[in-house]
C-alpha cells in the first residue's frame, strides 16, 4: 500500500488513459484504490461510501487532510454510483472551513484525464454534495499528515502487538502461518478477524494463471496450508509481474503489517 505522499505523486504521474492503463471516465473508485495500491472490493463509490466505518469518517472541512478520500453524492439524482476523489492539499491563504479551498484530483471533469479541481466543483456543476472524508478504503486504514485512527483528532502512534499468538505469527516469517491467527480468533481475538479477511481477499485477488507459475504455487500453498510464502510473490514481481500481482502482493504486505500492531 502506498503512503499519502506516494499516492499524491502517483496521481500526478498517472493522469491520462495511457498512463493509467484504462479510460478514467466513470472510474473514480478504481483510480482511488489504484492510487493507494489497494485491491478492488466494492462495485461503486457509493457502496464504498456506505461501507466506510463511522470511526474513519471526517465530516468537518477543517479536519480534512492530504491523502484522504472524499465522497460526494446527490441521493436524489439519476446517478446511483456516487463519486470519490483524493485530497491533495489546499489553496494558498485557505479558509480551513471552506470546501472551495480544498484541492482534489478527479476524473470525469475533463474526458480521458485526471485533473485538479476545487472540492466545491461537484456541488456547483453536478449537484453532488460533500458527504465526508475518509482515512479508510476497501478495508485498509489510510495514512495522512498527523495520522489518527480513533476519529477524534488524536495522533495515531501504532504500537507493536506482542501478544503470544501475534508474536508466534511474527516469528513464522517469511512463511507467514495464518493458522496461528485463526487460533487467535478462536481464542477470543475478534479484532484480528477482519485482518485475516483482508489477507484472504488479497490472495483471492491474485490472477488465476493457467500454468504452474509462482503465483499459482503461492495460492496453492495458502489454500492447502494457510501459509503465505511471500518469496514466491516477491520473485514473481522481480521477474516482471508488475501490475495485478504487485498490487495484491503490496496489499498482503499491508494486511500482514496490520496484524503486527495495535490500532
Amino acid at each position: 500500500m502506498r503512503d499519502y505522499k506516494e499516492t499524491i505523486a502517483w496521481l500526478e504521474k498517472n493522469d491520462t488513459a495511457a498512463e493509467l492503463g484504462y479510460n478514467p471516465n466513470g472510474m473514480c473508485l478504481a483510480i482511488a484504490h489504484d492510487a493507494r495500491a489497494l485491491p478492488a472490493k466494492y462495485p461503486s463509490a457509493k457502496v464504498a461510501q456506505d461501507n466506510t466505518p463511522k470511526e474513519f469518517r471526517v465530516y468537518k472541512v477543517r479536519d480534512l487532510r492530504k491523502g484522504m478520500d472524499l465522497f460526494f453524492d446527490d441521493p436524489h439524482d439519476s446517478n446511483p454510483f456516487g463519486h470519490i476523489v483524493t485530497m491533495i492539499g489546499r489553496v494558498k491563504g485557505y479558509n480551513p472551513d471552506d470546501l472551495n479551498d480544498v484541492l482534489v484530483r478527479t476524473n470525469s471533469v475533463v474526458s480521458g484525464r485526471v485533473v485538479v479541481v476545487r472540492a466545491s466543483y461537484f456541488k456547483q456543476h453536478w449537484g453532488d454534495s460533500f458527504q465526508f472524508g475518509a482515512f479508510w478504503l476497501n478495508g485498509f486504514e489510510l495514512d495522512y499528515p498527523g495520522w489518527r485512527s480513533d476519529g477524534k483528532g488524536r495522533e495515531d502512534v501504532p504500537k507493536p502487538d506482542h501478544s503470544p499468538r501475534v508474536d508466534n505469527f511474527r516469528d513464522s516469517a517469511p512463511e507467514w502461518d495464518v493458522k496461528i491467527l485463526d487460533r487467535a480468533v478462536a481464542g477470543g481475538r475478534v479484532d484480528i478477524k477482519p485482518k485475516i479477511k483482508a489477507i484472504e481477499d488479497a490472495v483471492d485477488g491474485l490472477p488465476k494463471d493457467r500454468k504452474d507459475t509462482r503465483v499459482n504455487q503461492f495460492v496453492d500453498r495458502f489454500e492447502k496450508d494457510r501459509v503465505l510464502e511471500m518469496k514466491l510473490l516477491n520473485d514473481a514481481v522481480t521477474d516482471g509481474r508488475m501490475h495485478l500481482v504487485k498490487t495484491q502482493r503490496d496489499a498482503l504486505r499491508a494486511a500482514i503489517k496490520s496484524v503486527l500492531v495495535h490500532r
